[in-house]
């Protein structure tokens, strides 16, 4: 399968190796400073948990292909960069099939719209890590998850799971990735408020059993505004979010807070997304407004986290 990365940061550098090593023919799209490092230095993985280093060739260009054909392209931006990265693809009326990776809350209307319809999946990462000059450190996660618009599990929906299994990437397909989205924001948000209440250190919140029982107060109060908008709690096992008892869900929390995978996965990119969280926590304020819900503990942690 011919692929285009659309995006040369951390992710796309680890999914573009990868993949590049499983035998598929991938492109990574880069630019400044990024694309000379790639083409002097190829693509450069560190493991976070082991230091294992590995190089990987994969061919680099700069800017966006516009008449080459491909038939899966992934895009790995910011949501903040969406906008402009769908501009850029659509130019290449010769990609079938585009794979976005952006978290968001108020929808992928216009995305979808800029890139042609019926062209866009939607997709999320297993990864996560920093890139240190030209070395990309990273780790992963249980598995990927994938699915299409309609939640249908369709030939190209399938094939793209199977792409990415065959690089060492678990796969889940979803039949609502649109809900699957949403609460996963409305699950992180919250928890990346409390993270820079505590000095965006992972392992000081795991010891803040106050703030963590705030965030997952809050966590329930942005889950239940989002319900009351029409958007089902997705993946299933968000519900123990409602389920299980307080104190449960704080233990549990605080103890997955203090591992080395919630400090590169989790404090690290909550470091280095300030901005893009910001926008989020405003945006489920906005839900939160629009459908009557007062999240008082939820508006709280925004507040406290997010005035300077």
């Amino acid at each position: 399968m011919k692929v285009l990365m659309f995006g040369a940061g951390v992710l796309g550098s680890l999914y573009a190796a990868r993949l590049q090593e499983s035998g598929a023919d991938v492109t990574l799209a880069a630019r400044g400073k990024r694309y000379q490092d790639l083409k002097q230095h190829g693509v450069v993985l560190e493991n976070f948990l082991t230091g294992k280093q590995t190089v990987t060739q994969v061919r680099v260009v700069e800017g966006m292909p516009e008449e080459e054909h491909f038939d899966l392209c992934v895009m790995l931006v910011q949501y903040n960069q969406l906008k402009d990265a769908a501009e850029a693809v659509s130019k290449n009326k010769n990609i079938s099939t585009v794979l976005v990776m952006a978290n968001y809350l108020k929808g992928l209307d216009e995305i979808e719209r800029i890139l042609g319809y019926g062209r866009m999946m939607l997709g999320h990462v297993n990864a996560g890590g920093e890139r240190d000059g030209h070395v990309v450190k990273y780790m992963t996660a249980e598995y990927m998850t994938m699915g299409e618009l309609n939640g249908r599990k369709s030939r190209r929906l399938l094939q793209a799971v199977e792409l990415f299994k065959q690089a060492g990437f678990p796969v889940k397909t979803c039949s609502n990735m649109d809900a699957w989205k949403r609460h996963h924001l409305a699950l992180l948000t919250p928890m990346s408020n409390a993270l820079y209440l505590n000095d965006i250190n992972n392992y000081k919140l795991a010891k803040n059993k106050e703030d963590i029982k705030r965030s997952v107060i809050g966590a329930r109060e942005t889950m239940k505004a989002l319900q009351a908008k029409g958007f089902p709690i997705y993946p299933k096992k968000l519900m123990m979010m409602n389920l299980l008892p307080l104190p449960v869900l704080t233990a549990l929390f605080s103890k997955v807070l203090a591992t080395k995978v919630m400090d590169i996965g989790g404090a690290r990119h909550v470091r280095n997304a300030r901005e893009e969280v910001l926008m989020f926590s405003r945006e489920l304020i906005e839900v939160c407004d629009e459908t009557g819900t007062k999240a008082p503990v939820f508006r709280q942690l925004h507040q406290q986290a997010h005035t300077s």
